[in-house]
Protein backbone atom coordinates (compact mmCIF):
# COMPACT_ATOMS: atom_id res chain seq x y z
CA UNK A 1 0.00 0.00 0.00
CA UNK A 2 1.36 2.79 -0.70
CA UNK A 3 1.51 5.46 2.19
CA UNK A 4 1.37 9.63 1.83
CA UNK A 5 2.12 11.35 4.79
CA UNK A 6 1.36 14.48 5.00
CA UNK A 7 3.27 17.42 7.09
CA UNK A 8 2.76 16.37 11.13
CA UNK A 9 2.24 19.75 12.23
CA UNK A 10 -0.63 20.27 9.13
CA UNK A 11 -3.01 17.45 10.04
CA UNK A 12 -6.10 18.72 11.64
CA UNK A 13 -8.99 17.15 13.57
CA UNK A 14 -12.19 17.69 12.44
CA UNK A 15 -15.67 17.21 13.79
CA UNK A 16 -16.30 13.91 15.77
CA UNK A 17 -14.44 10.78 15.51
CA UNK A 18 -16.69 7.56 17.09
CA UNK A 19 -14.21 4.93 19.16
CA UNK A 20 -14.95 2.17 17.72
CA UNK A 21 -15.88 -1.28 19.12
CA UNK A 22 -14.45 -4.39 17.48
CA UNK A 23 -16.25 -7.38 16.91
CA UNK A 24 -14.56 -10.27 16.99
CA UNK A 25 -15.36 -14.06 16.62
CA UNK A 26 -13.57 -17.46 17.78
CA UNK A 27 -10.56 -16.72 14.93
CA UNK A 28 -10.18 -12.59 16.27
CA UNK A 29 -11.55 -9.84 14.76
CA UNK A 30 -14.31 -10.69 12.85
CA UNK A 31 -13.64 -8.73 9.93
CA UNK A 32 -16.93 -8.75 8.26
CA UNK A 33 -18.93 -7.61 11.13
CA UNK A 34 -15.88 -5.02 11.57
CA UNK A 35 -16.18 -3.24 7.98
CA UNK A 36 -20.11 -3.05 8.30
CA UNK A 37 -19.51 -0.88 11.35
CA UNK A 38 -16.91 1.20 9.92
CA UNK A 39 -19.58 1.93 6.69
CA UNK A 40 -22.25 2.83 9.29
CA UNK A 41 -21.18 4.90 11.39
CA UNK A 42 -19.15 6.81 7.73
CA UNK A 43 -22.13 6.67 6.73
CA UNK A 44 -24.35 8.44 9.69
CA UNK A 45 -21.78 11.29 8.69
CA UNK A 46 -18.49 10.34 10.94
CA UNK A 47 -15.61 12.76 10.46
CA UNK A 48 -12.84 9.88 11.15
CA UNK A 49 -13.01 6.54 12.94
CA UNK A 50 -10.42 5.83 16.06
CA UNK A 51 -9.74 2.01 15.25
CA UNK A 52 -8.02 -0.41 18.80
CA UNK A 53 -8.89 2.54 21.51
CA UNK A 54 -10.24 2.10 25.24
CA UNK A 55 -13.93 0.84 23.46
CA UNK A 56 -12.07 -1.34 21.26
CA UNK A 57 -10.78 -3.49 23.90
CA UNK A 58 -7.49 -3.34 22.53
CA UNK A 59 -5.67 -4.40 25.94
CA UNK A 60 -7.72 -7.67 25.59
CA UNK A 61 -6.10 -8.16 21.84
CA UNK A 62 -3.24 -9.85 20.64
CA UNK A 63 -0.41 -7.34 18.96
CA UNK A 64 -1.55 -9.48 16.00
CA UNK A 65 -4.88 -9.02 16.45
CA UNK A 66 -4.47 -5.01 16.82
CA UNK A 67 -2.53 -4.81 13.84
CA UNK A 68 -5.16 -6.83 12.10
CA UNK A 69 -7.89 -4.44 13.29
CA UNK A 70 -6.21 -1.87 11.80
CA UNK A 71 -5.57 -2.83 8.74
CA UNK A 72 -9.22 -3.79 7.91
CA UNK A 73 -10.09 0.23 9.59
CA UNK A 74 -7.46 1.74 7.47
CA UNK A 75 -8.48 -0.38 4.36
CA UNK A 76 -12.47 0.31 4.91
CA UNK A 77 -11.83 4.19 5.50
CA UNK A 78 -9.39 4.62 2.79
CA UNK A 79 -10.35 7.71 0.69
CA UNK A 80 -13.53 8.84 3.03
CA UNK A 81 -12.23 9.47 6.48
CA UNK A 82 -8.50 9.70 8.24
CA UNK A 83 -7.87 7.17 10.90
CA UNK A 84 -6.51 8.09 14.19
CA UNK A 85 -5.49 4.95 15.49
CA UNK A 86 -5.06 3.86 18.86
CA UNK A 87 -1.52 2.53 19.22
CA UNK A 88 -0.66 2.91 23.27
CA UNK A 89 0.80 0.29 25.03
CA UNK A 90 2.16 -0.31 28.68
CA UNK A 91 5.49 -1.51 27.03
CA UNK A 92 7.09 1.36 24.90
CA UNK A 93 8.82 -0.60 22.05
CA UNK A 94 5.02 -2.17 21.64
CA UNK A 95 3.56 1.39 21.17
CA UNK A 96 6.65 2.44 19.23
CA UNK A 97 5.89 -0.90 17.16
CA UNK A 98 2.41 -0.43 16.65
CA UNK A 99 2.87 3.00 15.98
CA UNK A 100 4.99 2.41 13.14
CA UNK A 101 2.64 -0.36 11.66
CA UNK A 102 -0.09 2.41 11.63
CA UNK A 103 1.87 4.46 9.26
CA UNK A 104 2.59 1.94 7.25
CA UNK A 105 -1.11 0.79 6.76
CA UNK A 106 -2.24 4.13 6.04
CA UNK A 107 -3.08 5.86 9.46
CA UNK A 108 -3.93 9.69 9.12
CA UNK A 109 -2.20 9.90 12.94
CA UNK A 110 -1.68 7.78 16.32
CA UNK A 111 -3.66 8.15 19.29
CA UNK A 112 -1.54 6.80 22.36
CA UNK A 113 -2.50 6.24 25.85
CA UNK A 114 -0.32 6.89 28.69
CA UNK A 115 1.40 3.94 30.01
CA UNK A 116 -0.67 2.27 32.54
CA UNK A 117 -0.46 -0.16 35.60
CA UNK A 118 2.84 0.42 36.68
CA UNK A 119 2.34 3.76 37.07
CA UNK A 120 5.28 5.68 35.57
CA UNK A 121 6.88 8.69 36.58
CA UNK A 122 6.31 11.92 35.18
CA UNK A 123 10.18 11.64 33.74
CA UNK A 124 9.43 7.94 32.56
CA UNK A 125 5.84 9.75 30.85
CA UNK A 126 8.05 11.96 29.09
CA UNK A 127 10.89 9.68 28.07
CA UNK A 128 8.17 7.31 26.56
CA UNK A 129 6.24 10.05 24.50
CA UNK A 130 9.10 11.14 23.18
CA UNK A 131 10.58 7.28 21.73
CA UNK A 132 7.13 6.94 20.37
CA UNK A 133 6.72 10.17 18.34
CA UNK A 134 10.44 9.61 17.17
CA UNK A 135 9.42 6.27 15.68
CA UNK A 136 8.29 7.44 12.84
CA UNK A 137 6.49 10.14 10.85
CA UNK A 138 2.87 9.88 12.35
CA UNK A 139 1.40 12.86 13.72
CA UNK A 140 0.51 11.98 17.50
CA UNK A 141 -2.11 12.71 19.32
CA UNK A 142 -1.64 12.24 23.64
CA UNK A 143 -4.70 9.93 24.78
CA UNK A 144 -4.99 11.12 29.15
CA UNK A 145 -7.41 8.56 30.72
CA UNK A 146 -6.63 8.26 34.18
CA UNK A 147 -9.88 6.43 35.37
CA UNK A 148 -7.81 3.11 33.69
CA UNK A 149 -3.91 3.87 33.33
CA UNK A 150 -3.79 5.38 37.09
CA UNK A 151 -1.43 8.44 35.63
CA UNK A 152 -3.64 11.55 34.90
CA UNK A 153 -0.92 13.90 32.12
CA UNK A 154 -1.61 17.43 34.86
CA UNK A 155 -1.48 20.66 32.56
CA UNK A 156 2.05 21.20 33.40
CA UNK A 157 2.58 18.04 32.06
CA UNK A 158 1.24 18.45 28.95
CA UNK A 159 2.62 21.94 28.54
CA UNK A 160 6.18 19.90 28.62
CA UNK A 161 4.89 17.13 26.20
CA UNK A 162 3.19 19.24 23.92
CA UNK A 163 7.14 20.46 23.08
CA UNK A 164 7.75 17.04 21.87
CA UNK A 165 8.54 17.22 17.59
CA UNK A 166 5.50 15.26 16.61
CA UNK A 167 3.27 15.50 19.34
CA UNK A 168 0.08 17.41 17.76
CA UNK A 169 -2.53 17.01 20.04
CA UNK A 170 -4.14 15.51 22.80
CA UNK A 171 -7.46 13.49 23.58
CA UNK A 172 -8.56 14.19 27.29
CA UNK A 173 -11.15 11.06 28.44
CA UNK A 174 -10.88 12.06 32.15
CA UNK A 175 -13.96 13.93 32.77
CA UNK A 176 -12.17 16.26 34.56
CA UNK A 177 -12.94 20.08 33.23
CA UNK A 178 -10.31 21.71 36.23
CA UNK A 179 -7.71 20.40 34.26
CA UNK A 180 -8.93 20.21 30.75
CA UNK A 181 -9.60 24.40 30.65
CA UNK A 182 -6.37 24.39 32.08
CA UNK A 183 -4.71 22.57 29.46
CA UNK A 184 -7.24 24.46 26.87
CA UNK A 185 -6.57 27.68 28.01
CA UNK A 186 -2.59 27.70 28.13
CA UNK A 187 -2.24 25.50 24.65
CA UNK A 188 -0.87 27.25 21.46
CA UNK A 189 -3.67 27.47 18.78
CA UNK A 190 -1.62 24.60 16.55
CA UNK A 191 -2.55 22.14 19.69
CA UNK A 192 -5.05 20.33 18.92
CA UNK A 193 -7.58 19.05 22.28
CA UNK A 194 -10.42 16.72 21.53
CA UNK A 195 -13.21 15.48 24.04
CA UNK A 196 -13.02 11.68 24.84
CA UNK A 197 -15.71 11.59 27.63
CA UNK A 198 -19.09 11.17 26.35
CA UNK A 199 -20.71 12.87 29.80
CA UNK A 200 -19.07 16.20 29.24
CA UNK A 201 -19.11 16.91 25.41
CA UNK A 202 -21.28 19.83 25.55
CA UNK A 203 -19.38 21.62 27.69
CA UNK A 204 -15.74 20.44 26.64
CA UNK A 205 -16.89 21.66 22.70
CA UNK A 206 -18.37 24.79 24.41
CA UNK A 207 -15.05 25.57 26.23
CA UNK A 208 -12.89 25.23 23.27
CA UNK A 209 -12.34 21.35 22.35
CA UNK A 210 -12.00 21.36 18.60
CA UNK A 211 -13.95 18.14 18.12
CA UNK A 212 -14.32 14.79 20.19
CA UNK A 213 -13.81 10.76 20.36
CA UNK A 214 -16.57 9.32 21.83
CA UNK A 215 -17.70 5.81 22.49
CA UNK A 216 -21.51 6.22 22.34
CA UNK A 217 -21.28 7.50 18.76
CA UNK A 218 -21.53 4.68 17.39
CA UNK A 219 -24.82 4.55 18.36
CA UNK A 220 -25.98 8.40 18.02
CA UNK A 221 -23.15 10.01 16.49
CA UNK A 222 -25.86 12.44 14.44
CA UNK A 223 -26.79 13.86 18.10
CA UNK A 224 -23.01 14.96 18.25
CA UNK A 225 -23.00 16.29 15.30
CA UNK A 226 -25.99 18.53 15.78
CA UNK A 227 -24.45 19.88 19.17
CA UNK A 228 -21.05 20.85 17.00
CA UNK A 229 -23.03 22.77 14.40
CA UNK A 230 -25.74 24.32 17.03
CA UNK A 231 -22.75 25.36 18.92
CA UNK A 232 -20.56 26.89 15.64
CA UNK A 233 -24.27 28.66 14.95
CA UNK A 234 -24.09 30.08 18.43
CA UNK A 235 -27.58 28.14 19.54
CA UNK A 236 -26.16 26.82 22.89
CA UNK A 237 -30.08 26.53 24.22
CA UNK A 238 -30.84 23.73 21.38
CA UNK A 239 -27.58 21.98 21.98
CA UNK A 240 -28.25 21.38 25.57
CA UNK A 241 -31.56 19.92 24.47
CA UNK A 242 -29.36 17.49 22.49
CA UNK A 243 -27.10 16.79 25.27
CA UNK A 244 -29.88 16.70 27.80
CA UNK A 245 -32.13 13.94 25.42
CA UNK A 246 -29.20 11.30 25.75
CA UNK A 247 -27.58 12.26 28.18
CA UNK A 248 -29.59 9.55 30.72
CA UNK A 249 -28.16 6.35 27.61
CA UNK A 250 -24.25 8.09 27.64
CA UNK A 251 -24.09 7.34 31.14
CA UNK A 252 -25.18 3.63 30.64
CA UNK A 253 -22.69 2.92 28.08
CA UNK A 254 -20.09 4.98 29.45
CA UNK A 255 -20.27 2.66 32.89
CA UNK A 256 -20.29 -0.17 30.25
CA UNK A 257 -17.93 0.80 27.77
CA UNK A 258 -17.56 -1.70 24.96
CA UNK A 259 -19.95 -4.37 26.53
CA UNK A 260 -22.54 -1.25 26.36
CA UNK A 261 -21.48 -0.60 23.24
CA UNK A 262 -21.99 -3.43 21.79
CA UNK A 263 -25.11 -4.13 23.53
CA UNK A 264 -26.93 -1.36 22.31
CA UNK A 265 -25.82 -1.84 18.44
CA UNK A 266 -26.47 -5.79 18.62
CA UNK A 267 -30.12 -4.53 19.24
CA UNK A 268 -30.38 -1.74 17.00
CA UNK A 269 -29.70 -4.80 14.11
CA UNK A 270 -25.81 -3.89 14.04
CA UNK A 271 -23.81 -7.24 14.72
CA UNK A 272 -20.96 -6.69 16.87
CA UNK A 273 -20.86 -9.74 18.78
CA UNK A 274 -19.82 -9.90 22.88
CA UNK A 275 -17.50 -8.42 24.32
CA UNK A 276 -14.19 -10.23 25.38
CA UNK A 277 -13.48 -11.92 29.00
CA UNK A 278 -12.83 -10.84 31.71
CA UNK A 279 -16.42 -8.46 30.87
CA UNK A 280 -19.16 -10.27 30.64
CA UNK A 281 -23.17 -9.12 30.67
CA UNK A 282 -24.75 -8.70 34.40
CA UNK A 283 -21.70 -7.45 36.29
CA UNK A 284 -20.18 -4.04 35.17
CA UNK A 285 -23.42 -4.00 32.95
CA UNK A 286 -26.04 -5.20 34.87
CA UNK A 287 -28.90 -6.97 33.19
CA UNK A 288 -31.16 -3.90 34.62
CA UNK A 289 -29.13 -1.76 32.45
CA UNK A 290 -29.10 -3.79 29.32
CA UNK A 291 -33.37 -3.36 29.69
CA UNK A 292 -33.02 0.17 30.70
CA UNK A 293 -30.15 0.97 28.11
CA UNK A 294 -32.80 -1.14 24.99
CA UNK A 295 -35.69 1.27 26.20
CA UNK A 296 -34.17 4.70 26.27
CA UNK A 297 -32.85 3.21 22.67
CA UNK A 298 -36.62 2.88 22.07
CA UNK A 299 -36.99 6.66 23.52
CA UNK A 300 -34.46 7.66 20.66
CA UNK A 301 -36.29 5.62 17.84
CA UNK A 302 -32.82 3.98 17.75
CA UNK A 303 -34.51 0.56 18.13
CA UNK A 304 -37.30 -0.15 15.14
CA UNK A 305 -40.56 -1.09 15.61
CA UNK A 306 -42.74 -3.13 13.75
CA UNK A 307 -45.76 -5.95 13.79
CA UNK A 308 -45.75 -8.87 16.64
CA UNK A 309 -48.57 -11.37 16.44
CA UNK A 310 -49.91 -12.16 19.48
CA UNK A 311 -51.96 -16.13 18.59
CA UNK A 312 -54.45 -17.41 20.85
CA UNK A 313 -55.53 -20.67 19.23
CA UNK A 314 -57.32 -19.98 16.08
CA UNK A 315 -57.28 -16.59 17.12
CA UNK A 316 -54.43 -13.97 15.89
CA UNK A 317 -54.09 -10.60 16.91
CA UNK A 318 -50.99 -7.91 15.97
CA UNK A 319 -49.23 -4.84 18.03
CA UNK A 320 -48.24 -3.07 15.31
CA UNK A 321 -45.93 -0.76 16.97
CA UNK A 322 -43.63 -3.60 19.07
CA UNK A 323 -40.06 -2.51 19.77
CA UNK A 324 -37.91 -4.98 17.97
CA UNK A 325 -34.73 -4.95 19.50
CA UNK A 326 -32.51 -7.60 17.39
CA UNK A 327 -31.43 -10.51 18.85
CA UNK A 328 -34.74 -10.29 22.02
CA UNK A 329 -37.99 -9.82 20.17
CA UNK A 330 -39.93 -12.64 18.76
CA UNK A 331 -42.46 -12.21 15.51
CA UNK A 332 -44.67 -14.66 17.14
CA UNK A 333 -46.10 -15.10 20.58
CA UNK A 334 -48.04 -17.79 21.12
CA UNK A 335 -49.54 -19.75 23.84
CA UNK A 336 -50.79 -17.17 26.10
CA UNK A 337 -51.74 -19.20 29.06
CA UNK A 338 -49.36 -18.73 31.28
CA UNK A 339 -46.28 -16.46 30.94
CA UNK A 340 -43.54 -15.68 33.61
CA UNK A 341 -41.13 -12.70 34.25
CA UNK A 342 -38.44 -11.32 36.75
CA UNK A 343 -36.54 -8.39 37.02
CA UNK A 344 -34.17 -7.29 39.54
CA UNK A 345 -33.13 -3.13 39.62
CA UNK A 346 -31.25 -0.66 41.99
CA UNK A 347 -28.96 -1.87 44.94
CA UNK A 348 -29.14 -1.90 48.40
CA UNK A 349 -31.83 -1.30 50.72
CA UNK A 350 -34.43 0.22 47.53
CA UNK A 351 -33.42 -3.05 45.74
CA UNK A 352 -36.91 -3.82 43.25
CA UNK A 353 -37.15 -8.01 42.99
CA UNK A 354 -40.10 -8.51 40.97
CA UNK A 355 -41.54 -11.87 40.10
CA UNK A 356 -44.63 -11.10 37.56
CA UNK A 357 -46.88 -13.59 35.51
CA UNK A 358 -49.22 -13.28 32.88
CA UNK A 359 -51.98 -14.70 30.68
CA UNK A 360 -55.79 -15.56 29.76
CA UNK A 361 -57.87 -14.42 32.58
CA UNK A 362 -60.05 -17.87 31.50
CA UNK A 363 -56.58 -19.74 32.27
CA UNK A 364 -54.66 -20.60 35.75
CA UNK A 365 -54.76 -16.81 36.41
CA UNK A 366 -58.42 -16.37 37.21
CA UNK A 367 -57.48 -18.29 41.21
CA UNK A 368 -55.07 -15.23 41.38
CA UNK A 369 -58.33 -13.02 40.55
CA UNK A 370 -60.46 -15.12 42.73
CA UNK A 371 -58.59 -15.07 45.54
CA UNK A 372 -57.43 -11.31 45.86
CA UNK A 373 -58.03 -9.91 49.33
CA UNK A 374 -57.37 -12.71 50.96
CA UNK A 375 -55.02 -13.67 53.34
CA UNK A 376 -51.98 -16.29 52.71
CA UNK A 377 -50.12 -17.60 55.58
CA UNK A 378 -51.82 -15.64 57.87
CA UNK A 379 -49.68 -12.35 56.84
CA UNK A 380 -49.72 -11.84 53.47
CA UNK A 381 -52.33 -10.54 51.37
CA UNK A 382 -53.34 -9.52 47.41
CA UNK A 383 -55.40 -7.00 45.87
CA UNK A 384 -56.05 -5.36 42.22
CA UNK A 385 -55.36 -2.47 41.66
CA UNK A 386 -58.58 -0.59 41.09
CA UNK A 387 -58.61 1.29 37.80
CA UNK A 388 -55.77 -0.19 35.72
CA UNK A 389 -56.10 -2.28 32.45
CA UNK A 390 -55.68 -5.19 32.06
CA UNK A 391 -56.51 -6.76 35.64
CA UNK A 392 -53.41 -6.71 38.01
CA UNK A 393 -52.76 -8.29 41.34
CA UNK A 394 -50.89 -6.92 43.18
CA UNK A 395 -48.68 -8.77 46.71
CA UNK A 396 -45.61 -8.55 48.55
CA UNK A 397 -43.23 -11.02 48.76
CA UNK A 398 -42.44 -10.11 52.65
CA UNK A 399 -44.22 -9.14 55.86
CA UNK A 400 -44.92 -6.02 56.44
CA UNK A 401 -43.10 -4.96 59.05
CA UNK A 402 -44.53 -1.64 60.11
CA UNK A 403 -46.44 1.52 59.02
CA UNK A 404 -43.18 2.75 57.46
CA UNK A 405 -42.96 -0.35 55.14
CA UNK A 406 -47.17 -0.47 54.33
CA UNK A 407 -46.46 2.87 52.99
CA UNK A 408 -43.82 2.05 50.96
CA UNK A 409 -45.27 -1.20 49.68
CA UNK A 410 -48.86 -0.40 49.38
CA UNK A 411 -48.56 3.15 48.32
CA UNK A 412 -45.24 3.79 46.43
CA UNK A 413 -44.13 0.45 45.17
CA UNK A 414 -47.97 -0.35 43.72
CA UNK A 415 -48.45 2.74 41.84
CA UNK A 416 -44.59 2.46 40.40
CA UNK A 417 -46.78 -1.43 39.33
CA UNK A 418 -50.07 0.70 38.11
CA UNK A 419 -47.78 3.38 36.22
CA UNK A 420 -45.19 0.36 34.78
CA UNK A 421 -48.69 -1.36 33.30
CA UNK A 422 -50.52 1.41 32.06
CA UNK A 423 -47.35 2.43 30.31
CA UNK A 424 -46.98 -1.19 28.44
CA UNK A 425 -49.59 -0.12 26.90
CA UNK A 426 -49.56 3.50 25.78
CA UNK A 427 -46.18 1.98 24.82
CA UNK A 428 -48.47 -0.54 22.42
CA UNK A 429 -46.40 -3.70 23.32
CA UNK A 430 -49.85 -5.25 23.60
CA UNK A 431 -53.00 -5.18 21.25
CA UNK A 432 -55.75 -2.97 22.68
CA UNK A 433 -57.97 -5.71 21.97
CA UNK A 434 -56.17 -8.61 23.95
CA UNK A 435 -56.33 -6.20 27.01
CA UNK A 436 -59.75 -6.96 28.23
CA UNK A 437 -58.35 -10.83 28.03
CA UNK A 438 -55.36 -10.58 30.42
CA UNK A 439 -54.10 -11.01 33.65
CA UNK A 440 -51.47 -9.71 35.11
CA UNK A 441 -50.09 -10.95 38.83
CA UNK A 442 -47.14 -8.80 40.39
CA UNK A 443 -45.26 -10.01 43.50
CA UNK A 444 -42.85 -7.15 44.87
CA UNK A 445 -40.14 -7.30 47.44
CA UNK A 446 -39.57 -4.07 49.07
CA UNK A 447 -36.67 -3.88 51.66
CA UNK A 448 -38.72 -3.37 55.51
CA UNK A 449 -35.96 -0.92 55.89
CA UNK A 450 -36.25 1.03 52.70
CA UNK A 451 -36.06 5.08 53.56
CA UNK A 452 -35.82 6.23 49.99
CA UNK A 453 -39.27 6.74 48.46
CA UNK A 454 -38.23 7.59 45.02
CA UNK A 455 -35.87 5.30 44.47
CA UNK A 456 -38.48 2.34 45.23
CA UNK A 457 -40.62 3.97 42.96
CA UNK A 458 -37.84 4.47 39.88
CA UNK A 459 -36.43 0.70 41.03
CA UNK A 460 -40.02 -0.92 41.14
CA UNK A 461 -41.37 0.92 37.95
CA UNK A 462 -38.59 -0.34 35.87
CA UNK A 463 -38.27 -4.00 37.31
CA UNK A 464 -42.05 -4.52 36.06
CA UNK A 465 -41.52 -3.06 33.12
CA UNK A 466 -38.59 -5.22 32.23
CA UNK A 467 -40.80 -8.63 34.00
CA UNK A 468 -43.57 -7.51 31.12
CA UNK A 469 -41.03 -7.85 28.44
CA UNK A 470 -39.33 -10.89 29.87
CA UNK A 471 -42.54 -12.42 30.24
CA UNK A 472 -43.62 -11.63 26.82
CA UNK A 473 -40.40 -12.75 24.49
CA UNK A 474 -39.95 -15.59 27.15
CA UNK A 475 -36.76 -14.61 28.40
CA UNK A 476 -34.72 -15.69 30.06
CA UNK A 477 -34.38 -18.52 27.57
CA UNK A 478 -33.18 -22.07 28.82
CA UNK A 479 -30.39 -21.64 26.73
CA UNK A 480 -29.29 -17.91 28.21
CA UNK A 481 -29.71 -19.34 31.55
CA UNK A 482 -27.45 -22.30 30.86
CA UNK A 483 -24.95 -20.40 29.56
CA UNK A 484 -24.85 -18.12 32.61
CA UNK A 485 -25.51 -20.38 35.41
CA UNK A 486 -21.83 -20.73 36.09
CA UNK A 487 -21.33 -17.12 36.52
CA UNK A 488 -24.20 -16.23 38.22
CA UNK A 489 -24.02 -15.07 42.00
CA UNK A 490 -26.28 -13.74 44.66
CA UNK A 491 -26.91 -10.42 44.11
CA UNK A 492 -25.97 -9.37 47.51
CA UNK A 493 -23.36 -11.70 48.37
CA UNK A 494 -20.77 -9.49 47.46
CA UNK A 495 -21.58 -6.44 48.79
CA UNK A 496 -21.49 -6.92 52.74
Amino acid sequence: MEVILVSRTSWRFKGVYPALVTPFDESGVNEQQYRTLIDHVIKAGATGIVPCGSTGEFTNMSFEERIEALRIACETAKGRVPVLAGTGAAYTNDAVKLTRKAAELGASAALVISPYFLKPSTKEIYEHFEKVAGSSELPIFLYNYPQVTGVNLDWWLVDGLREIDGIIGMKDSSGNMVNLTNILVRRPEEFQIVVGHDEIALPALAAGCDGAVLASANVFLDRYLRIMTDLSQGDLKEARLIQRSIQRTVRILIKGGGLAVKAALNMMGIPVGKARMPLMDGDLLGYDEIDELRALLEDLQLIPRGPVTFKMGNRSLVAEAYPKAVGMTRDVIDDLTLLHGESLCGEALEVAHVDLVMGLKDGPLQAAVANSGKLVDGFHSSNIIKDLRPTTVFSSTVAITGEGHRKMVYEIAQKAVADAVTRTITDRMIPEELVPDLVIVVNVFVHPNANNPRRVFYNNFRAVRYAIRHALERRQSIEEIMARKESARHPFAYNP
